[in-house]
């Protein structure tokens, strides 16, 4: 596709003041919100008393309440860092930047009440700093990244000048605070005067029913969301998005495929990185090169790919980006991917690609992905986190042992014996954010029983509903519960399982200390050293129900009450 035009949207005129009080700015599909409302609302948070100059951390789940936070904070001059996520640990290095926090984060004041007289500028420079995202994580700890207004308007041109909206509602399947979301899935709206929808449409049933009560002139999607579309076009309304979009992580070419079929609509993958913004795009179903955006150049020098854009801080500079490229063509601009760059660790004082190793995993039978990372706790040795077809995985140790042995003959011919993945972690699929990245974080996660003895390797988490949680765990040979139960023949104790059952429904549930008392127990099989089991909690009104299972059976049934429900047992009695 070529730009059409050089329509520039902008964010520096406040095109959210201008127009009528009564023009939609934000919808559902039952709901809609006005302009005047925005106003009022972003009018509040600009005469806010928060310390003039201070940088702020904002973290808020609704795009309505976001938004009107966002723009009344840009316009009182603050810059606006803008989390992942709102967990424990990210609210700490948040406070430890002395930020004021904001939104769902801990301690945050309530938003303002609107106020109705707007005395807000009708203009905002373009050098201003406007946002401070966060990488994803990929290849290390997420470092902040700065964006002004300026950038970030010009990232929402290109897209306009690529593919001007048509008439409807801008609808995100991605979070806002992630720059995919952000750029493409709220400011466009706001720069074009476009709906932006009221909610984060995650799934397929509340897709169909915006679809059937509104217009949608976009959908800003991901590989997760897109993948969980129905396989045929049952249940879907005959009138779909004008465009498919997807970023933040590689689509199938069958979910791609999918995704058109179902929806009946156009689908562009987009390229980029949380540092560049968006680079490329292709159409995943008709073609497999890619074609830079129309204000960006690549060029290759050796190995290394460099990139310059109007979008970043010295645009008129060569920076280099993280993958691979060959390049086909230079106008326009043509290329295929190869593989991330920046993945070269030194192990043992032998250099590795930990996508080379990757990779190669990859071409082992009944392997369908795999994550390479360094372990810190072992001195930068190898973890290897492998996504197997389900007849593949090994349920015991010594199967286990024998895949490992397996996957390293097969790795043998390439690399040198002292690269090799030392922790191996196998799962059904590999665990992914809302944007369909495996982060660092969440990939180490995976080998938290290196630095807890007291844990087993927590794996998949599947949610067939919101009330039933299936669990996969594995059952390290150093366990400490192991130790003395018993000796020669060592099995995992009952009040173990027991008390991974308590800790897993808290987290999974969000309830601290709603489970207390114990009814049914019984552990019908011993669990081993090296098994793999599924742990299985259901929710019901008043208790808990947990099963514990593997190829050799049933190792734990348990019924746990809830609090009250335990109470008025003890009452009637």
């Amino acid at each position: 596709m070529t730009p059409s035009g050089d329509t520039r949207p902008s964010l520096i005129n406040c095109p959210w003041l201008e127009g009528d009080a009564t023009d939609i700015v934000a919808c559902s599909g039952q709901q809609a919100r006005t302009r005047g409302e925005l106003c009022q609302a972003i009018t509040a948070w600009a005469n806010t008393s928060l310390p003039a100059g201070r940088d702020v951390a904002l973290y808020d789940s609704n795009p309505w309440r976001f938004t009107a936070a966002l723009l009344g904070l840009w316009h009182a001059g603050h810059r606006v860092w803008l989390p992942g996520d709102n967990l424990p640990e990210t609210v700490t290095q948040l406070r430890q930047r002395d930020l004021i926090l904001l939104g769902e984060l801990p301690d945050a004041p309530p938003a303002p009440l609107p106020v109705t007289n707007n005395t807000l500028a009708s203009t905002l420079s373009p050098d201003q700093s406007a946002v401070v995202l966060f990488t994803s994580g990929s290849s290390g700890e997420p470092t902040p990244i700065f964006r002004t207004l300026g950038q970030l308007e010009a990232e929402v041109a290109a897209f306009e000048r690529h593919w001007p909206l048509a008439e409807g509602v801008v609808v995100s399947q991605v979070s806002h605070q992630h720059t995919w979301g952000l750029t493409v899935g709220l400011l466009r709206a706001l720069a074009t005067s476009h709906p932006f929808g009221l909610e984060i449409v995650t799934w397929p049933e509340t897709l169909a029913e915006w679809l059937t009560r509104v217009p949608v002139s976009a959908l800003i999607s991901a590989p997760p969301q897109l993948s969980r579309l129905p396989g045929s076009s049952i249940g879907m309304p005959d009138r779909g998005p004008a465009r498919i979009f997807s970023a933040a992580a590689p689509l199938t070419d069958e979910a791609a495929a999918q995704a058109e079929a179902v929806l009946g609509s156009e689908l562009i993958e987009i390229y980029g990185s949380s540092e560049s913004g968006a680079i490329a795009w292709r159409r995943p179903c008709q073609d497999t090169t890619w074609q830079a955006l129309d204000d960006v150049r690549l060029r290759c020098d050796g190995e290394r790919t460099l990139l310059r854009s109007a979008r970043l801080p010295e645009p008129e500079c060569w920076h280099e980006q993280a993958d691979h490229i060959r390049l086909i063509s230079d106008h326009p601009v043509r290329f295929t991917l190869h593989g991330r760059a920046d993945r070269i660790v030194k192990v043992g004082g032998k250099r590795v690609s930990l996508e080379g190793l990757a990779h190669h995993l990859e071409a082992f039978p009944g392997v369908l992905a795999a994550r390479c990372l360094t372990i810190d706790h072992s001195g930068g040795r190898i973890g290897a986190v492998i996504a197997m077809v389900p007849d593949s995985i090994a349920h015991d140790h010594d199967t286990r042992r024998a895949l490992i042995s397996a996957l390293r003959q097969h790795l043998a011919g390439a690399f040198e014996p002292v690269v090799l993945p030392r922790f191996w972690r196998f799962v059904q699929q590999l665990p992914v954010n809302a944007q369909g990245k495996l982060t660092r974080a969440m990939a180490r996660h995976l080998f938290d029983d290196l630095d807890d003895r007291r844990q087993p390797r927590w794996l998949d988490i599947e949610s067939p509903e919101p009330d039933q949680h299936r669990v996969t765990l594995e059952i390290p040979e150093r366990l400490a519960a192991l130790e003395g139960h018993f000796p020669g023949r060592p099995i995992v104790p009952g009040i173990a399982l027991i008390h991974w059952a308590r800790q897993q429904a808290e987290r999974l549930f969000d309830a601290r200390d709603q489970w207390r008392d114990m009814r049914r127990v019984r552990f019908p099989t011993p669990l081993l050293p090296g098994d793999r089991a599924v742990m299985t909690l259901t929710r019901k009104p008043d208790a808990l129900q947990v099963t514990v299972s593997s190829h050799r059976g049933q190792h734990l049934q348990l019924r746990l009450l809830g609090v009250t429900s335990a109470t008025d047992n003890r009452e009637s009695s």
